[in-house]
């Protein structure tokens, strides 16, 4: 998770076999991050966190270390250098950017938050071996109307794809393997690489909007299939936002999930 230290020896043998560094394992790494601006000795600085809504902005960061020093040093995760994730407070719009790093350590990238109210940002990175995830709250400008979610669902549609997902029942705090399948027309759907894998999961816990990262098992791109190791630390409602790639053509579909105890 967000949260977890490895080295760096650790955390290259994980991304060569295609998994995270340690989002997807047990123990610590059930950690939640994106809670907080500073986290693991770095803290970022947004250039804005209130802006117009339904306006494209011009946004930028910069990641400190402890010192207050801009880091410029960023290792690549998942075939990028950061991953920015923009997710609105009721959960009901997403995001998934990657920002431009210059020389001096800035951060930038364009986008427009369509509807008034809060989102919070979360730049993932990966800084002398440690994966951290980082949040800071934007608010757009104009009266807030939020959307009510269904209590759990296993099924979504995303342009033109069905998605289904399994198993039915979740467990908080216990290792779990999530499997989507994918279809178009009734057929399997064949799945091409995105960054780095045949998927893309994030799932936020409702409320706090606590943030868990995970990526795929290795699967076979021709059975329209991918799975995710995951642990979800405590019970509540979760939405989980799954990202592929079939035929070629991204899709986001979203999910939620309520982790219940015995």
């Amino acid at each position: 998770m967000a949260d977890d230290h490895h080295d760096g020896e650790s955390a290259a043998a994980d991304h060569e076999h295609g998994r995270s560094h340690g989002y997807a394992d047990a123990g610590s790494h059930a950690l939640l991050g994106g809670l907080t601006v500073s986290a693991n000795g770095l803290r970022i600085e947004a250039s804005d966190t209130r802006i117009d809504s339904d306006a494209e902005l011009e946004w930028s960061y910069e990641v400190r270390d402890e010192d207050g020093t801009v880091v410029t040093e960023f290792e690549e995760t998942h075939d990028q250098l950061a991953h920015l994730i923009l997710v609105r407070r009721d959960l009901t719009r997403f995001q998934h950017l990657h920002p431009d790093l210059d020389e001096d350590g800035t951060w930038s990238v364009a986008f427009a938050l369509p509807d008034p109210g809060a989102d919070r940002a979360f730049v993932d990175v990966l800084v002398d071996g440690r994966s951290t995830t980082l949040g800071v709250d934007l608010l757009a400008s104009g009266p807030a109307d939020y959307e009510t979610r269904p209590g759990s669902t296993r099924e979504a549609s995303a342009d033109g794809y069905d998605v289904a997902m399994t198993p039915e029942s979740v467990p908080p705090d216990e290792n779990v393997t999530l499997e989507f399948e994918v279809h178009h027309d009734g057929d399997v759907a064949s799945l091409e690489p995105y960054l780095g894998a045949l998927g893309h999961l994030v799932a936020l816990r409702d409320g706090d909007l606590a943030y868990l990262h995970v990526h795929p098992e290795e699967t076979d791109p021709e059975d329209g299939r991918v799975r995710f190791g995951a642990r979800f630390p405590t019970a509540g409602r979760y939405r989980l936002f799954l990202q592929a790639k079939p035929s070629g053509e991204l899709i986001t579909a979203s999910f939620d999930v309520r982790v219940e105890g015995a």
